[in-house]
């Protein structure tokens, strides 16, 4: 069974592959069109305090009718009914729908799927938080493949962690969730041609979307907003200047700087820049307000 739905991924590639640009960029329009649709339903129910998919209460529990707002914790919810969410519900729509969450209290920073924030080794590793609750997803090759020695865990599966104030709720050596039939088909069709086919989710961006090459320069020279204090910054710039070969940096010249970063209260980094004599390397990295990615091996490297 899972051998045909990769070959079904395969043949899904191959036909967007097969398709024009133009057609492709309006496949790509009509599946936004729809999303917007839903996430404009699911704000309206969650500004609520229903869920869209169910339309019942978010504190709502109910052992016959599984939903995947159980992954709110309401009152009832034990760490074993997961499984029930995972039989009804694929990776892709928990994880859209947990990134939605997190981005109606703070966009992005509280979903942590940057590379190099995790272990590396890992096909999907995300940390997502909403207030107390905090939800970590990781699945390995190995994972995906199924461990063909396992027992209990021979087909394609990801793993969940799930922590509540801080405290352990579920872990991820707990269960092998396994991953519905779309999971299969579209994370094979990704695989099989990643420079065409890639996993994005609209409304529910993380840092990895925030955090690119392309929008470094706009984050050191963007306005410093004085509504975020620092505990909360997204970002963490660092800057370090060297002399061109022969001559010296002015400390007038880095003081007047930082006088003017501030009076037109935007990052130093941007101005240092403008220092004679001088090149600077700026580095844009998770500031202390990002969610900590809590991968299954490792953690947050050092700066």
């Amino acid at each position: 069974m899972t051998d045909a739905l990769r070959e079904e991924g395969k043949r899904f590639a191959d036909f967007i592959c097969q398709l024009s640009a133009e057609e492709r960029d309006e496949l790509s329009a009509q599946q936004s069109d729809q999303v917007e649709v839903e996430y404009a339903d699911f704000v309206e129910h969650f500004q609520r305090g229903d869920c869209y998919v169910c339309g019942r209460s978010l504190h709502s529990f109910s052992k016959s009718a599984p939903c995947v707002h159980w992954l709110l914790r309401p009152k009832g919810f034990k760490k074993k009914d997961v499984e029930a969410v995972a039989q009804h519900f694929g990776y892709i729509q928990i994880q859209s729908f947990l990134r939605w969450v997190a981005n109606q209290e703070a966009f992005a920073r509280h979903i942590n799927d940057l590379v190099a924030e995790g272990t590396g080794t890992k096909m999907f590793e995300v940390t997502i938080r909403y207030k107390q609750l905090e939800w970590s997803l990781s699945c390995a090759e190995s994972d995906y493949l199924g461990h063909a020695k396992s027992q209990n865990a021979r087909y394609p599966h990801y793993h969940l962690q799930m922590r509540d104030s801080g405290r352990p709720f579920i872990d991820y050596n707990d269960f092998h969730l396994p991953f519905s039939r779309m999971d299969v088909v579209n994370i094979e069709a990704m695989r099989t041609r990643p420079d065409i086919i890639k996993q994005g989710f609209r409304f529910g961006e993380g840092m990895s979307d925030l955090l690119t090459d392309e929008t470094v320069e706009r984050i050191v020279n963007a306005p410093r907003s004085g509504d975020v204090s620092e505990n909360e910054a997204p970002f963490k710039i660092d800057t370090l200047l060297f002399a061109d070969e022969g001559t010296k940096i002015s400390g007038e010249d880095i003081f007047r700087a930082i006088e003017e970063a501030r009076r037109h209260k935007v990052s130093i980094a941007s101005r240092l820049s403008n220092i004679p004599n001088a090149s600077a390397r700026v580095m844009v990295t998770p500031g202390p307000g990002v969610v900590e990615q809590a991968p299954r091996a490792g953690g947050r490297k050092a700066d």
